[in-house]
Formats: C-alpha cells, sequence, structure tokens
C-alpha cells in the first residue's frame, strides 16, 4: 500500500524537528491538562463549517517557520519544500453562534498558517469540509487557533456533526449540508425551559 506524500513529509519533519529542537523539542507547560472540544470551543475566537476550494503554498514567514530554520521570517525557505500553505474556503453555514466574525453563509475567506510544524499538524485536503477553530491576528489574517495546544481543525464526520450541533446553532446552511438535521442539546434545553 502506497503512503501519502503528505505522511511521509510529516513524519520527516517530526523526527528532524525532534532532533533540531534538542531539549526544547514539543515540551508544553508542566501544568497543562487537555481540554475537552466544548470547553476548547468556548474559548475559540471564531469557529466556522467550511469547504476548502482551493490549497496555495506559502512562502517561508512569520507563521509558517521550522524550528531548525534559524533565518530571519521572509528570508530562504532553507528547506522547508511544500509543508507550508494557505487555503481558500468558503462558508457552509452562517458561523457558529458567538463567533467574533460576521459573515454570511457563500463567502470566501483565506486561511493561512496551515501545513507540518515542529509539534502539530494543521491540515487540510481540497475539496473537503472541516470544522474550523480560527483567530485573527493584528493584520486581520485568520489562522487555525489551537486552543490549549490542540487541535483546531476536525474533518466533517458524523460524530463531530452532533458534537458541534450540539454545541452550537449554526444557522443559514446550505441545503448540501445537514448540520441542522442533528437536535441539539441547546434546542432540547430551550425546549424544556418553554
Amino acid at each position: 500500500v502506497p503512503v501519502p506524500v503528505s505522511v511521509l513529509l510529516l513524519v520527516l519533519v517530526l523526527v528532524l524537528g525532534g532532533r533540531a529542537g534538542g531539549a526544547g523539542g514539543c515540551q508544553l507547560p508542566a501544568e497543562w491538562r487537555p481540554l475537552s472540544e466544548g470547553c476548547r470551543a468556548e474559548l475559540a475566537a471564531i469557529i466556522v463549517y467550511a469547504r476548502v476550494l482551493a490549497l496555495h503554498p506559502d512562502p517561508y514567514g512569520a507563521y509558517n517557520y521550522l524550528p531548525w530554520q534559524r533565518g530571519p521570517p521572509g528570508g530562504p525557505q532553507q528547506g522547508a519544500g511544500d509543508l507550508f500553505y494557505s487555503a481558500e474556503i468558503e462558508l457552509l453555514c452562517d458561523q457558529a453562534w458567538g463567533s467574533m466574525l460576521e459573515v454570511p453563509a457563500g463567502s470566501r475567506l483565506n486561511l493561512t498558517g496551515l501545513g507540518y510544524f515542529s509539534c502539530h499538524s494543521h491540515t487540510v485536503m481540497q475539496g473537503y469540509a472541516y470544522f474550523f477553530f480560527l483567530r485573527m491576528d493584528e493584520n486581520y489574517i485568520l489562522l487555525p487557533h489551537g486552543v490549549n495546544f490542540q487541535e483546531a481543525i476536525f474533518p466533517d464526520t458524523q460524530e463531530n456533526r452532533r458534537m458541534f450541533a450540539s454545541l452550537f446553532q449554526f444557522s443559514n446552511c446550505s441545503q448540501a449540508q445537514h448540520v441542522l438535521s442533528f437536535s441539539s442539546d441547546w434546542e432540547i434545553q430551550e425546549d424544556n425551559r418553554v
């Protein structure tokens, strides 16, 4: 069975990153504890449900460098290859309730900071839908928001649809998507209050 190139690149990055990082490596703070998706979702600045329309290679820069790259951002890539990229995404629903981003379904946005990093991976595939935890930097650039150093991108699976439908009230979804077909805990709580 052939192994996808992206998997081989991730293994290479993790192996080389561990060697180059030395004692620093991928150490989390001593008091770090994992948080549930629901808890992290409350802390995420922006949550969207979107399809990836296109992927574009990103140059070496402030959001995409590997620990063994000692040059300043904007300098030569020093062997980074195609590890970093940005994605053009299309929102399939209005943003989740409570999100800081106010754009309607069908909007297209650019998301940068994707690829294979030394301690984690923010990866997506063209043509697939995902739930994204995002943040916006001081230059209004959208980036994955890995709250608590945990996953920021969730594939569109039945389990994730149920989880996110119970956490958020998605609205105005495209007909091809069925996020709203799951009865959410929020709706059940509201019905019980009435």
